[in-house]
C-alpha cells in the first residue's frame, strides 16, 4: 500500500481517528510533514489544528542517527538503546550532547516563532488531543510529543500516523489511549516509500495550511483543504 500523496493519506486516516475521538478535541500536527497529513482529520472533527513542536536530537558525528528528541518545554527523551546499537557512543562529550539539545531547542523556537501557531498546552488540558506525523519509524518525536501533553493535562492522547514500524505501533498501543494506523509494517523501510509524492514541507506550505483552518473554524458551514490540495 502507497498513499498518493500526505494530503491523501490524512483523508484515509481521518475516518479511523473519527471513531477512536471523543469529546472536546485538538488536533496536533509534528512538524513539517504532519500537519498536510493533521488538515483532513483536524476536518473531519470540526478541531482546531496546531502544532506539537518536538524534534529529534542528532550528533555531529551522525546526524542521521537519532538518539532522543526534545518538545517546546525543553523535556527530552532519550533512546538508550543507541548505546548498544552505536559502538561510536562512548566519545560522545557531555558538552556535544548540550550543544545538540541546544541546536534542536533553537530550531523550535525559530518555527514557534515563525508559524504562530495556537498555543498547545492551554488546548490540551482537559482535551482529546489527537497527535499526527506522516510515520512512525522509531517514534522518538511522536513520544517527546505525547509526554509533553500528558504534562500539560490532556484527558486522553490520540497518535496518528499513515504508516508506522511495528515497533512503533507496540509502543503507542501502550503508551497512548488510542492508536490509530492504517499500515502497520513489520519490515518497516523509510516513511517516503510509504508515499508516491513525499517532497518537502516548507514553511510556507505550513503557514497556508494554518490559515487554512483558522478560515475553517470561522466557517461553520464547510471545511478549507490546505492550499496544497486546493
Amino acid at each position: 500500500m502507497r498513499y498518493r500523496d500526505r494530503y491523501q493519506a490524512g483523508a484515509i486516516l481521518a475516518a479511523e481517528v473519527a471513531r477512536a475521538a471523543r469529546g472536546r478535541c485538538v488536533v496536533a500536527a509534528i512538524p513539517r510533514g504532519g500537519i498536510v497529513v493533521a488538515a483532513p482529520v483536524a476536518a473531519r472533527l470540526a478541531a482546531p489544528l496546531t502544532m506539537a513542536y518536538a524534534r529529534k536530537i542528532a550528533l555531529p558525528i551522525a546526524p542521521e542517527f537519532a538518539i532522543g528528541a526534545l518538545d517546546e518545554d525543553g523535556e527530552a527523551v532519550f533512546e538508550r538503546v543507541w548505546e548498544h546499537a552505536w559502538p561510536r557512543w562512548r566519545e560522545v562529550a557531555p558538552e556535544d550532547l548540550a550543544a545538540a539539545r541546544a541546536r534542536v531547542g533553537a530550531e523550535i523556537a525559530r518555527q514557534r516563532d515563525r508559524y504562530g501557531a495556537p498555543a498547545l498546552a492551554p488546548l490540551a488540558a482537559g482535551a482529546t488531543v489527537v497527535l499526527v506525523d506522516d510515520g512512525l519509524a522509531t517514534g522518538l518525536t511522536m513520544r517527546a510529543a505525547v509526554a509533553y501533553v500528558r504534562r500539560h493535562g490532556a484527558a486522553r492522547v490520540v497518535v496518528a500516523a499513515p504508516c508506522a514500524s511495528e515497533e512503533a505501533a507496540e509502543r503507542f498501543t501502550r503508551e497512548a489511549d488510542r492508536f490509530v494506523c492504517p499500515l502497520v509494517d513489520p519490515n518497516f523501510g523509510a516513511v517516503g516509500g510509504y508515499y508516491r509524492a513525499f517532497g518537502s514541507v516548507s514553511d510556507e506550505e505550513v503557514l497556508a495550511t494554518l490559515a487554512a483552518a483558522r478560515t475553517r473554524m470561522a466557517t461553520p458551514t464547510g471545511s478549507v483543504p490546505p492550499a496544497s490540495a486546493r
